[in-house]
């Protein structure tokens, strides 16, 4: 595996940003300059405003720092002419005196583990030197000169298959030691024609999702107007796009599209909003919306479209957090993007996960779906990352318990180079180069065996223009190389076994964070909820955004935003309980309810604000002793209605309740959908059981009495009162 080509300044060193290597080649060559006047320096030239040079990284412990603006031709035949238009300048703070420059070059690299090596300890070139070219006057403190060099490719003497460490350098002539140098890798297959290398890219037309839940006076609300932006001049998904037309019709693309980024584009081609439902203002995309998407319909004739599900989800994730219906493609999203491209060669079957990594039980889903091959990083199979003698190409059997598919097993070197193109030592060109010398080594080993690899950049890539048709171009013009679609890898590619899959530790540290699609999940059960109190015309019309709502919350794009999918989610979440808090119980005035009998109803006034009537059940939450309601059943409240609702209910005893009354779900196991009230009731009737122990006190108090007396009748008259005694006085 190659390294990190931005990995300190040792990986500065062996690339030693030389080249600004453009397409255009002879276009970017002084008019009129060729044999021996190229070897004349050209002083007073502006070296900083050529509109097509990327400056290379030069060698900087050097006093004369070296840009190489152009190198031609790009692929160096024996007995062609070498070309070289560079940049010398004098960073010191005294003259150099006479100096000479020329091109010269290393020992041939033979494989790709010595050219990873040279990534980081800048490998010697001292083995072949071309002709001098003087440059008598040298130069003063600060001063720069633009020159040309030119040299037969024989005087360097390229007689091997594989890549040469290729340097420009400045010698001062008065002492031959080297003040300054631009370094480079060349690749060689002198006296060979090999067999090309097929590859296939994966050219991403994706964006992160925009649309907020909500409209503004019927206007689709983004968040912002940075996808207008994107496909806008010079923007993002522009450049991507013109990168690819203009390699149509010479190169064969896989261009990878979201059906949410083109709904949303759609959208944008009409009046939009931006901002938030509070505050936001009037979306100004609408013509280059409308012309980006005129472009791709035109390109996507000539290429295989390969349409992600809505959203781009993060499959592996939502599959751990049991979301695996978010993550599926479906008939819809395909006909989304024929519909808007017209009469393309669209595939879902192709799955491309976040990471290019995916578990057993994911892989499981993407076949059940409908999946025929998956796109997965060299590390995602147990063998994929072995070194191997000699590169395999990059289709793998992929067994699951659903089927079989394929898997289109990416390079990870490539990969690498690809993907940090816009960092890389000594700017883009350099990072062509580079990966030109990668694709030169992969055919050097084997040239006569041909080998299949396939390149998957970032999935929001954002190379330059320059690099990213360059990339692309080189598969149409380089004799060793060629393009094709990953449909045609799948049909034509021995697949070679790489192992089990694997998921690697740091994987699941970059998924989407659970805690978060945890709340998808239970916003997901709110809105289910709702949708079983309306008829399914009224859910329509009330809920029609929220599927694609949740889609758009389990994107793959939050994996770098955790913070905005949060800030979707409580979107959604303020939505749905907007919705519920249209259907609620109205509180008395008093705020308390009075009933004058055990058996006098509880009137309830449900108070419905939505346009569309909604089904509701009634109960109370754990019932105060002594209270209780009869269930009344489902009740339809009409739309935008004060409705009342007549509740037969029962009291054991006077005094005070609190009663917790909810508004809940149709049907044998309902759920609460908001809306509940705390209630005061208090009555001031005697229930039927206080009634019956008074009752019964009463008979036993009259038993007692009756009692009583018959005990006296049976006992008969008393004594009469003794003379004298206090009774007898008391009668006198």
């Amino acid at each position: 595996m190659t390294a990190h080509p931005g990995r300190g300044r040792a990986v500065v060193a062996a690339v030693l940003a030389g080249w600004t290597l453009l397409a255009a080649g002879p276009a970017l060559a002084a008019p009129g300059v060729t044999g021996a006047a190229a070897a004349r320096p050209v002083q007073g030239d502006p070296v900083d405003t050529d509109p097509t040079g990327t400056p290379s990284q030069p060698d900087e412990s050097l006093p004369v720092k070296v840009t190489i603006e152009q190198l031609e031709p790009r692929e160096v035949k024996p007995g062609a002419t070498v070309r070289v238009v560079a940049v010398l300048r004098n960073t010191g703070t005294t003259p150099t005196g006479p100096l000479k420059y020329r091109l010269q070059r290393g020992p041939l690299i033979t494989t790709r583990s010595e050219l990873a090596a040279a990534d980081k300890v800048a490998p010697l070139i001292t083995t072949q030197f071309a002709q001098s070219t003087p440059l008598p006057d040298g130069l003063a403190p600060g001063q720069a000169l633009r020159v040309r060099y030119e040299c037969s490719a024989d005087e360097l003497r390229l007689l091997g298959v594989g890549v040469y460490p290729l340097g420009f350098t400045v010698t001062d002539t008065s002492n031959g030691s080297q003040v300054g140098r631009a370094q480079t890798l060349l690749p060689s297959f002198a006296g060979v024609d090999p067999v090309p290398t097929r590859v296939a890219w994966l050219w991403p037309l994706l964006d992160r999702p925009h649309r907020l839940l909500g409209d503004v006076a019927g206007q689709p609300l983004f968040d912002s107007d940075e996808l207008a932006r994107s496909v806008s001049k010079r923007g993002r998904l522009d450049q991507l796009l013109a990168a690819a037309e203009a390699v149509t019709g010479r190169v064969s693309l896989t261009l990878v599209v979201d059906p949410e980024t083109i709904e949303e584009l759609q959208l944008m081609t009409r009046s939009y909003r931006y901002g938030s439902l509070g505050r936001s203002s009037v979306g100004r995309g609408q013509l280059a919306a409308a012309d980006w998407l005129r472009r791709l319909r035109v390109i996507a004739k000539r290429h295989l479209l390969a349409v992600l599900p809505y959203g781009d989800p993060d499959i592996v994730a939502l599959d751990r957090a049991h979301l695996t219906t978010l993550g599926e493609p479906t008939d819809a999203d395909r006909a989304l993007v024929t519909d808007a491209l017209g009469a393309v060669q669209a595939t879902t079957q192709l799955a491309w996960p976040a990471g290019d990594v995916l578990t057993d039980t994911a892989l499981d889903d993407v076949i059940r779906s409908g999946a025929s091959a998956v796109v997965l990083d060299p590390a995602a199979l147990r063998g994929g990352a072995t070194p191997a003698p000699r590169t395999p190409s990059a289709v793998a059997p992929l067994p699951s318990l659903e089927g079989q598919a394929s898997a289109l097993v990416t390079d990870a070197a490539l990969q690498s180079i690809v993907a940090h193109a816009a960092s890389f030592p000594g700017g883009t060109r350099l990072a062509e180069q580079r990966y030109l010398a990668e694709l030169a080594m992969i055919g050097a080993e084997a040239p006569a065996v041909q080998r299949t690899l396939v390149i998957a950049p970032p999935r929001r890539w954002s190379p330059s223009l320059p690099y990213a048709a360059q990339v692309l171009a080189d598969t149409a013009r380089i004799s060793w190389l060629t393009s094709l679609t990953a449909g045609a890898v799948i049909a034509s590619t021995p697949p070679v076994d790489r192992g089990p899959l694997v998921y690697p530790p740091a994987a699941l540290r970059a998924e989407l964070p659970q805690n978060q699609l945890g709340t998808l999940r239970e916003l997901r059960q709110e809105i289910a909820d709702f949708q079983s109190l309306l008829t399914n015309s009224d859910a329509k019309l009330l809920l029609s955004a929220y599927p694609d709502a949740q889609r758009r919350a389990a994107s793959s794009a939050w994996r770098s935003d955790p913070a905005r999918q949060a800030a979707y989610l409580d979107g959604m979440e303020r939505g749905i309980r907007l919705l519920r808090g249209q259907i609620r119980i109205q509180k008395p005035v008093s705020g308390i309810y009075s009933l004058a009998s055990s058996d006098s109803p509880l009137t309830l006034t449900i108070v419905n604000s939505l346009p569309t009537p909604v089904t509701i059940g009634i109960r109370i939450n754990r019932p105060p002793p002594g209270f209780r309601i009869k269930d009344i059943g489902p009740q339809i409240i009409p739309a935008r209605s004060r409705h009342s609702l007549r509740l037969p209910a029962n009291v054991q005893r006077t005094g005070t309740f609190r009663v917790d009354i909810r508004l809940t779900t149709p049907g044998p196991q309902p759920h609460d959908v908001g809306g509940g009230v705390t209630l005061t009731v208090r009555s001031t009737a005697y229930g039927s059981l206080a009634l019956g122990i008074t009752g019964a006190a009463l008979v036993i108090l009259i038993a007692a009495m009756i009692f009583r007396m018959v005990i006296r009748l049976r006992s008969g008259p008393g004594e009469p009162a003794p003379a004298g005694s206090p009774a007898d006085r008391s009668l006198s």
